[in-house]
């Protein structure tokens, strides 16, 4: 049972017609039972009455028949009429009985003598009036009427005139043949009912399925076919309007198509202009004869409808191919790299086919990685600037070493921005290749550094030249001692040898020190503290300095967050600023008080080193090129023009700024800034 019952849930369930019918079959089951229960209280209260008028008609009659011979005295001829009327079929009894509730006569001569049991007789003798209602014999319903016989004058005579009723006649009709005919007719119209609902029933089945059902389980199939993409929209009417109006406009869209009703049909030439869209043009044609014919009803409309959302989710997909692809070919098309990396871990999700190319690795490969996984170096700047990177703005990084499958590497200009990808927060990352500029310009910062040792020529012979003198005089001392044939003491000879060793440490250091200047450097970066290149500028331009009687203010803060660079070039640098603060202090003149300041320090999370001097100056029409390549102020052979430019890019590469104030016959100031490694310091 439990299986049958779980089995008809299931058909109501998943089946609509099923519950279109079950719905509307309990709606008549309800109205017919609401309408048999009402047809049988009102058959009941009908019949109730019919036989309440009955038994009163019969308790008159019996009244009128045992009347006259009561009075006369005859009252076993009474006896006779009792029983003989009791021989009726729905009479159920016929009594007579005193005020004392005795029966003293009765259609069933066997009660005559006994006190009467009918709680109605009982109640008719309390109350001296007629009383009726329905009453249990046994199993038996009866309804009974107790009918008071009053004392007249007629009846003075033998009864006297003591009491006012001498008793009370109770008639008892059956009500088992009623109950019958209520029955017959419940039962007949319980019948009635149920044809009634089979007929409908199956003639609403057969309705909904042709109209309702039918046409929704396709509108079903269609869907499930088009989650499946499998759409189609090959069903339905065909309707071909241009044979119905004689139309000859060719050149219409809905001309020669059958796939979509026309009223869904974009520019149609029904009207003297090409028609709007749907719906807009939905006003107009309801008014043409088209759409009024075929147009239908809700379901037709559906299944219109249905039909050209699934023309259009087509007409969608086909242009998002073509997007996707031409999108595509124009991603995969460009001629550099492009990387799509999640916003938050930096995994690698697309790369174009460019960056396969370039760097080795196929498609799955890359998707396999973190774009950090191609650099060499930590990229820890990146990591901090990606993370807090916001919609709009714009990440640039110069010069990056990047690492291919095979290992060699190569440098790239890295172009960040944030973007949305398959919902989710994303980069779009470009990388150019940019190793042929990176060699180029570590050759012109080679011929740069090449150019700065031949300035500083004169200062590293005189700082190379005072270890020759003591190593000569030394050396001296001992030829002249042993020349003589005398005898060096212990302290004496150690002495002069440490002065001599210390020295030879002195040349051999200054000459280390060119010589890993002078080595070419790369673009590399690693932790520095501004600092140290600049205390190792003034190991080889000290002597120099003082030579040309300049004063060097040394102002260096201490522990100085570290900065990423590379110290060789930053070196560079500031060789390039000293010695150009030293020519500009010499056009002053002997006289004059030269002074060169330089002065480091930290501010705003950035590390700033300014070199100023009081030297001539630079003219304001100077100042505002004074970065460009080849521009020089000093004499034709003096210099190439090149220092402050490669000074520049190199400040630049580091993502720092150079800036210059200057005003003639007063000196002038660089400032140098560069960005600090966060929660650090040297």
């Amino acid at each position: 049972m439990p299986f049958k019952i779980a089995t008809i849930s299931n058909l109501v369930r998943n089946n609509l017609r099923n519950k279109i019918i079950l719905g509307l079959s309990l709606i008549l089951c309800s109205v017919m039972g609401f309408f048999t229960y009402y047809q049988t209280i009102r058959q009941i209260k009908f019949y109730t009455a019919e036989q309440e008028s009955r038994a009163l008609k019969v308790s008159n009659i019996v009244m009128r028949s045992i009347e006259y011979p009561m009075l006369d005295g005859e009252m076993e001829y009474v006896q006779k009429i009792l029983e003989d009327l009791n021989e009726a079929e729905e009479l159920h009894r016929i009594i007579l009985c005193d005020w004392n509730g005795i029966i003293k006569h009765a259609g069933n001569a066997d009660l005559i003598g006994s006190l009467i049991s009918s709680e109605i007789t009982k109640r008719s003798l309390q109350s001296k009036n007629l009383v009726n209602g329905f009453e249990y014999y046994g199993k038996e319903k009866v309804i009974s009427y107790a009918m008071p016989i009053r004392n007249e004058k007629a009846c003075n005579k033998c009864h006297g005139t003591e009491r006012n009723m001498l008793g009370v006649l109770s008639v008892g009709i059956s009500w088992l043949p009623t109950e019958k005919r209520i029955i017959a007719l419940r039962n007949r119209e319980i019948v009635v009912t149920l044809i009634l609902i089979g007929a409908v029933g199956f003639f609403l089945t057969l309705w909904l399925s042709h109209y309702i059902t039918r046409p929704i389980s396709r509108l079903t199939s269609m869907a499930n076919l088009a989650s499946h993409g499998k759409s189609t929209i090959q069903f339905g009417k065909a309707i071909k309007c241009w044979e119905e109006l004689e139309c000859n406009k060719t050149e219409c869209p809905a001309y020669g198509g059958t796939d979509m009703p026309c009223w869904f049909v974009q520019s149609t030439l029904c009207r003297s202009k090409p028609s709007e869209k749907f719906p807009e043009k939905l006003e107009e044609c309801i008014k043409c004869e088209i759409y009024k014919k075929h147009s239908g009803d809700e379901i037709t409309r559906l299944a219109d409808s249905f039909k050209h959302m699934l023309y259009s989710l087509n007409q969608f997909e086909m242009e998002l191919i073509i997007s996707e692809r031409k999108y595509r070919d124009l991603f995969n098309a460009d001629p550099n790299p492009i990387f799509i990396v999640d916003g938050w871990t930096f995994a690698i999700l697309d790369v174009n086919e460019t960056a396969q190319g370039y760097y080795g690795y196929s498609r799955e490969e890359f998707l396999q990685k973190s774009f950090f996984d191609l650099s060499n170096i930590a990229c820890k700047d990146m990591i901090d600037d990606f993370a807090l990177i916001k919609k709009g703005k714009t990440l640039l990084y110069f010069k990056r070493q990047h690492r291919r499958k095979d290992n060699g590497f190569f440098y790239v200009n890295i172009h960040v921005r944030p973007a949305e990808y398959m919902k989710q927060n994303a980069l779009i990352i470009t990388t150019s290749d940019v190793t042929e500029s990176v060699e180029k310009e570590a050759q012109l910062i080679q011929a740069g550094k090449m150019s700065a040792l031949g300035t500083m020529a004169s200062g590293i012979a005189h700082e190379l030249n005072q270890p020759l003198n003591v190593i000569k005089v030394g050396s001296d001392f001992f030829i002249k001692m042993i020349g003589r044939g005398e005898s060096i003491d212990n302290e004496t000879f150690l002495s002069v040898a440490e002065e001599m060793s210390r020295y030879v440490d002195r040349a051999s250091e200054i000459i280390k020190h060119m010589r890993e200047f002078a080595r070419p450097s790369d673009a590399t970066r690693s932790e520095v503290n501004i600092n140290k290149p600049i205390t190792d500028v003034f190991k080889v331009l000290n002597q120099q300095l003082i030579l040309h009687q300049i004063d060097i203010e040394l102002d260096l803060a201490k522990n100085l967050p570290p900065i990423l660079a590379d110290h060789n070039r930053l070196e560079q640098v500031f060789i390039n600023l000293i010695t150009n603060a030293r020519d500009a202090l010499e056009e002053r003149g002997k006289t004059w008080k030269k002074i060169l300041k330089v002065r480091t320090f930290a501010e705003d999370k950035r590390v700033v080193v300014i070199v100023s001097d009081n030297g001539k100056g630079i003219p304001a029409d100077i100042i505002v090129k004074i970065f460009e390549p080849f521009l020089t102020t000093k004499k034709i052979g003096a210099g190439t023009g090149l220092g402050l430019s490669i000074s520049y890019e190199i400040v630049k590469d580091y993502g720092g700024e150079i800036t210059v104030e200057s005003k003639e016959d007063v000196g002038t100031s660089f400032k140098v800034t560069f960005p600090a490694i966060s929660g650090k310091s040297v």
